[in-house]
């Protein structure tokens, strides 16, 4: 009877602990459970925040850091080859090798970037902006956000192991694009022709009256001696010519593979731009025209050129369609894509070798700026073609 009573209290004090132990090891199992989960929670937060810093450039505002109360992190997102920050502004990452191109044109101080920074202020006081009242807020503060078109387009040529090429700019004014470009672009041959550096005097003698804004760039003089800023007007063809064959078109150099438009904005000298600009670019080169924006200088490049010449680059000719015109034929053989982001469009060039036209070719057809004078274009002609 003892004996079975020591069994039964041996017995008793085992299932305790048993109990003891079970109960410990659930106690430790739940705790690490939910460690794990906080901690991967927080792993996954920690990582969309670095990897929206990375995107972000320097000193943009943004709510990473500090969220706005009014904007939360979460509406930060990403995706392909880029972020959309809190303030809505989206930023492509430099691919690998490549530089930042809003880094270099921040620490420039050119235009081309500036919007983003400036909206968030501009916004708190409609009144500071340089174009209040806007529908579109992205138009509302000073200067541009071209970085990410730039940075897709013009990123592979940043690379230190890029073969040389040449680079023109029309509109030089006082170099912070220009010096932009010499830094993005290490292997680049990079020219500028700027009006304003011209011989003062009056307009109607063919002179230059308003100053010359060129000159207030530290390297201007450098600029000049090396044959690299070139003084003249960026819209007549026998003067892009000169330049073209004088100083770009040498034995020794490099194919000409970027130019960019950034003078007047003057709709008459964008279009002269392309049609000159574009045949002697080499293959898989590209055209940049700036500042598209809804204003009354620019506007007929962006209500009357470009259509003609995107319809041009859906053109087939197809003998058992209805007949299609070609609005600019000088252009059509050579264009491969058209990529256009707000006040900014790219124009691709195909496989085609370049070709020397003519200066009566070179220059802006009748219909450049005016597309009724397109057949194609006109209202109703499919129709009328089609009864």
């Amino acid at each position: 009877h003892r004996q079975c009573i020591v069994m039964s209290r041996t017995m008793s004090s085992s299932q305790r602990l048993t109990q003891i132990l079970l109960l410990l090891n659930v106690v430790v199992v739940s705790i690490s459970l939910w460690s794990f989960l906080n901690a991967a929670d927080g792993g996954v937060s920690r990582v969309k925040l670095v990897e929206e810093k990375s995107f972000a450039p320097p000193d943009t505002p943004s709510s990473i850091d500090e969220p706005s109360p009014t904007i939360a992190v979460d509406s930060i997102t990403s995706g392909g080859i880029g972020t959309t920050n809190s303030n809505g502004f989206y930023f492509v990452q430099p691919r690998q090798g490549e530089r930042s191109f809003f880094e270099t044109a921040e620490k420039t101080g050119t235009d081309k970037v500036t919007a983003p920074m400036r909206l968030p202020d501009c916004l708190k006081n409609d009144a500071s902006c340089t174009r209040p009242g806007c529908v579109r807020q992205e138009c509302r503060p000073w200067g541009h956000h071209y970085d990410t078109i730039y940075q897709q387009r013009m990123g592979p040529y940043s690379r230190d192991d890029t073969d040389p090429f040449q680079f023109l700019e029309i509109g030089f004014y006082n170099g912070a694009g220009y010096d932009t470009y010499r830094e993005f672009l290490p292997n680049g041959e990079c020219h500028s022709i700027e009006i304003a550096c011209i011989e003062k005097g009056p307009r109607s003698e063919g002179k230059w009256p308003w100053g010359n804004f060129a000159e207030k760039n530290k390297r201007y003089q450098q600029y000049l001696d090396e044959d690299r800023l070139h003084c003249g007007d960026g819209s007549d063809v026998n003067y892009l010519d000169e330049v073209w064959r004088n100083s770009m078109k040498r034995p020794d150099a490099p194919p000409l593979k970027i130019v960019v438009d950034d003078g007047a904005h003057l709709a008459p000298h964008m279009a002269q731009t392309v049609f000159f600009w574009f045949p002697k670019i080499e293959p898989r080169g590209i055209l940049i025209v700036e500042d598209i924006q809804p204003i009354s200088e620019a506007n007929e490049f962006r209500t009357q050129f470009l259509p003609q010449i995107m319809k041009d680059l859906h053109y087939c000719g197809d003998p058992k369609q209805l007949p299609d015109d070609l609005c600019f034929p000088t252009l059509f053989p050579l264009l491969a894509s058209i990529h256009c982001e707000m006040h900014i469009c790219i124009f691709e060039r195909n496989d085609t070798p370049s070709k020397e036209l003519s200066l009566a070719e070179s220059k802006m057809p009748p219909n450049a700026l005016d597309m009724s004078k397109c057949k194609s274009m006109l209202s109703g002609n499919w129709q009328r073609q089609n009864r």
